[in-house]
Order: structure tokens, then sequence, then C-alpha cells
């Protein structure tokens, strides 16, 4: 076992890992970032979709931002953290700059923005656009630059926790993904930054985002919160495709099989430009009443539109090409392409480990951010695509705390036979010769949550059922995996997390009895501000199961407030306005 020892350990190298170790290390702490694959190459943040939703303090309205984000978050952001979010996002577009990032301009040297997800002519919320994977190739030299030690295609498993203080987190155990040898990285500090978990989507390229800190967290005494919400990718129907705030900002428009723009018919303010949520809920609303298949129409895109696209876009661009979609010279060969719905599970701010206003779990020196905590500054989902710059705040508070957190620990003491154990767990799925194929999991867990009226229009049978199902996986399957090599322990042990994660969020899902955001339960189809407002937080109960309470968000206290007051889902009222029975 290779131990390292340092002041600050970040385990997950996306936006949120890379700022918080930056801005620890910046605050001269001694800081290793650890990812399980390669710092700049991996992760959501690769991908870059070129999109960065920041409030930008001399071209926009503060009171706007804030309205529309806990309009958004259907009031249970965390308005404490909103307002740092707010106050402390255009220090981070400075320090991209800084760092490298490249963002679009206009000749006057403005930011060149669109008014993409969310933005309305009566609230226009406008887009910084970048140009496409460079963000986290820039920030592993942020990271380089300010002397942090990077590690490699090691993937956190355990925490560890402090031998006089069992409520104090003192470090994090995994393994190197090739060579299969273990590591410990004793700390007196950890910021979880792996992630969400994506359910490794077939519609999203997001494979390795598997809810490793969550789980991490709540197998070490951490709490989950806002679980219950999910989070959709909007794509092609048969490849990955990234970007819809830009491509929706452009002005590209969802259709039915009609032909008929049905997002206004249940969004009429936003319409093609609603967030993934709504577009979700309307896409399997369409469906359900027989309307599909439904398409994404580009036509309107000019050859500059497209240039535009491929400058911000590079990824997806290239994947029109190749598909015969669009030229190189941005000339469209098919107007509308057929669009689906996908479950991506927390990505983007849904739900993750609860955290406080400055980073810290309910675990001493143990903080999270980005994905890896709940979205304190979204609610309900991340608003209209932020989640990059709310990873940059979140992470840079997170590592902040965490470095000055770590000044203040003298010595760090571990328990050999914590230690022991943990890493015979972990590697457990290679002395196994015969067992299940975490492949098998994976495909298992997907049948059982990828439904729409399981993960969109939701009842309590069909959450039961699945839920059931996944308890069956867990007790039958989870015990029996196996791996053949390190590369194979990985998949074995993301097929095991998704597995929690996802009987976390059926739970959790069934526990809150109303409609919210993309919370959408046809049983319980109002918005019930007299009981719920309310966070669900969870915890690992007896007996391997999950233990659920709630927590009364301080709305009274907060600048916005809802009527305490039931009132229709705006999404069943508007199907049920157009006659439609559901």
């Amino acid at each position: 076992m290779q131990i390292l020892d340092c002041d600050v350990v970040v385990a997950g190298g996306g936006p949120a890992g890379t700022f918080a170790a930056v801005k620890a290390a910046e605050a001269g702490a001694h800081v290793i970032l650890v990812d399980k694959a390669y710092v700049g190459k991996s992760g959501c943040g690769t991908f870059g979709a070129g999109s960065f939703k920041a409030y930008i303090k001399e071209e926009d309205s503060y009171d706007l931002w804030y309205g529309k984000a806990v309009e958004e978050g259907f009031f249970i952001n965390d308005q404490d953290w909103l307002k740092q979010h707010f106050e402390t996002i255009g220090d981070r577009v400075h320090d991209l700059e800084r760092y490298g990032v490249v963002f679009e301009k206009n000749p006057d040297g403005t930011y060149n923005r669109i008014e993409g997800q969310g933005s309305s002519d009566e609230r226009p919320i406008k887009t910084l656009m970048f140009h496409g994977p460079q963000f986290m190739e820039v920030m592993r030299k942020a990271c380089e630059k300010t002397g942090v030690k990077i590690v490699d295609r090691v993937m956190c498993v355990s925490l560890v926790h402090d031998k006089k203080k069992p409520n104090a987190i003192r470090g994090v155990m995994g393994f190197h993904g090739v060579t299969g040898e273990l590591y410990l990285f004793r700390a007196k500090a950890v910021v979880l930054t792996t992630g969400a978990q994506a359910y490794k989507s077939h519609y999203a390229d997001l494979h390795m985002v598997t809810g490793d800190s969550h789980i991490m967290g709540l197998n070490a005494g951490a709490a989950l919160c806002n679980y219950e919400f999910n989070c959709h990718q909007l794509t092609h129907a048969g490849f990955a495709t990234h970007g819809m705030n830009i491509s929706q900002g452009l002005g590209a428009k969802f259709v039915n099989a009609l032909g008929e723009d049905f997002t206004a018919k249940y969004d009429p303010e936003y319409a093609s430009h609603g967030n993934l949520w709504r577009i979700s809920a309307s896409m399997a609303m369409e469906v359900h009443f027989g309307r599909g298949p439904l398409y994404f129409d580009y036509s309107s895109y000019t050859p500059k539109d497209w240039e535009l696209f491929a400058r911000t876009l590079p990824l997806m661009h290239r994947s029109y090409v190749q598909a015969g979609y669009v030229t190189n010279e941005g000339v469209c060969r098919k107007g509308k392409l057929e669009w689906v719905s996908a479950l991506i599970g927390n990505v983007g701010f849904g739900g993750g480990l609860w955290i406080d206003i400055n980073g810290r779990t309910t675990l001493e020196g143990l903080y999270a951010a980005g994905d890896a905590s709940y979205g304190p500054t979204s609610g309900v989902e991340g608003f209209c695509a932020y989640a990059m710059p709310a990873a940059s705040t979140t992470g840079t508070i997170a590592g902040q705390s965490a470095a000055a957190y770590a000044a203040s620990v003298d010595a760090v003491e571990l328990d050999q036979q914590e230690i022991d154990a943990a890493a015979w767990a972990m590697t457990e799925p290679m002395r196994h010769a015969t067992g299940c194929d975490p492949a098998h999991v994976v495909i298992a867990v997907q049948e059982a949550l990828f439904p729409y009226d399981v993960y969109i229009l939701r009842t309590e049978e069909k959450m039961q059922r699945a839920l059931c199902r996944i308890q069956e996986i867990k007790e039958d399957d989870v015990p029996r995996l196996k791996a053949a090599d390190p590369h194979g322990l990985r998949f074995a042990l993301e097929a095991r997390n998704m597995v929690l994660c996802a009987e976390a969020m059926l739970t959790a899902a069934l526990f809150r009895k109303e409609s919210r955001g993309s919370h959408l339960r046809l049983d319980y189809p109002e918005i019930d501000n007299e009981n719920w407002l309310k966070w669900i937080m969870i915890e690992k109960g007896s007996d391997d199961g999950l233990a659920l309470s709630t927590k009364d968000i301080p709305i009274d206290r907060y600048p916005l407030r809802p009527e305490r007051k039931r009132e229709l889902h705006a999404s069943i009222a508007a199907a049920r306005k157009l006659g439609e029975n559901i």
C-alpha cells in the first residue's frame, strides 16, 4: 500500500475539484488531487458544453438572477449559499481567464452572451460561451502551476476516520485502476468532488460519473440531501450530445410528430428555451398522449450559427458532421433530428452530500463541492445550466475552508484496523472466481430506473416496484460482484455505487409526497408549500438500510418566500388545461 501525506486531499478532478485544489494550495496547504481517470481529460467538465451561465455584476440585474434561481429551485435552495454564489462568481470568471480559458468576446471586448435555457424576452438570462474542452486542460495546468500534486487513475473508495475523533475524517483510500496498487491518502481534511450519479446512461457520455463521493460520504456517516430530484439530458436518439444551452440559445426548437412546438403548450414563457426537466416533462407527456416521436429542429440555423456552434461545442459538432447532419461548411442537410429525454441522475446539481455555507458536510474535516454536494444554490435542479459556475464557487469555498481547517489540526492518527478492513472490502470482487458480472448489474439498474413513468411521471406503484427490484439487486447481485483485474474492479465498485444511489433516490422520491420541480408525482400533483418546504436528509441506518429525516428550510429568514399554500404543479396543470387526462 502506498501512503501519501498532505494537508488537504481532493478526490475528483473536475471543475469543482480543480478549483478546490488550486484555492487550497493558494491558501498555503499541501494539496493532493486524485482522479480515477486523467485530470483534464475526464469527467463532465471535459465536454465543456461551451456554456458558463454566470451573473455579471456590470451587465445583469441581481434581483432578476436571484429571483429566477429561487423560482427554478422551487424555494428549496439554500438562499444564503445562493447569495454567496452570485457575490463571488465574477471573481471565478476572472480566475478562469487568468488561468487561460477563452470566452467568446465582442469586438468591443465585452462578453458575447446568448439567451439559452431559462431565458425569455421578459426575463433575459444570458450565458457566456467558452471554447469547448480546453476548460479542463486549462484547470490541470492551473493545478500544476500552484504546486498541487496530481495522482491520476486512482479510484477513491473509502474515507478514513480519526482514531481519537470518530466523527472526523482524516483521509481516503483507493486503488490504481491499472496496477491495482492500494493507496492511502493521509490528510488533515478531505474534499469530495468526484461528481454525481449518472447511472451510465445510454445517451450521456458520463460512464465514470457513478456517485463515488455520495457513497463514500454516506458509508462514513455523512448525510445526503435532495436526492429525490433528478436531472435530465435531452439528446439525439442515436448518440450522445451535449451543449443544449447553446443549441437552444441559437434558436433550435423542439417539435412533435405533427411539427408543433409542443413545449410552448406546457411552458408558454420559455417554450424551447425552458430548462431540461420542464422540457423532459413535456416530452414524456407528448409521448404518453401519442404525439411522438419528438424532434429538435435546427432548420433556422445559418452558416454563421453553425460556425459559432463548432467553436464552442467542437465535440458535438464533430458528431453531427460524422453522422451527415451538417457539413464542415455549415450547411445543414437535415433540419430536424429525433430527440429523447434521458435520466442522468443528479448530474448538474440534483442531489448529493449536504454541506453548510463553508462547504463542510455533517462530518468534521470532510468537505464537498460541485455535483458531489446537494447543490445548495440550485434547489430541485441546476438553475438553467449553471452547474459549472456553481462548481467553481462551491469548489473555491470548500478548498479554502478545508485549507483553513487543516491548519488547525496538529496531527493525524488513523486506526489500522479500519484501514485493513477497508482494503479487504475494496478488493473483495477480485477474490470472486465466479459471481455476478458488473455489466449485468448496470443493465438491471437501468431497466428499473429508465422508464419515463419512473423518473419523470412518477407514481407510488411504479416507484415502489422499481425500488423492490433495486433492493433485489442489492441483496442478490452486489455481494457476488466479480472482477478479474483492477480495471474490472473499478467497474464492479461503480456498479455497486449505482445500486446504492438508486436505492437512495427512489426511497427519497417515495418519501416526498408532493410534486416539486423535476419531482413530478401524478398521485400527488400539488406543490405543497404548507408541509414540504423541507430538505430530505438520508443517512446510513441500521442493518445496511437508509434512515430518512427532514430538515426545515429556514424560509422565514430568507429574502424570497412562497405563499404557504398548495397549488397544482404547472406541468400537470398545463396538460389538464389542454384537455389531457393525466
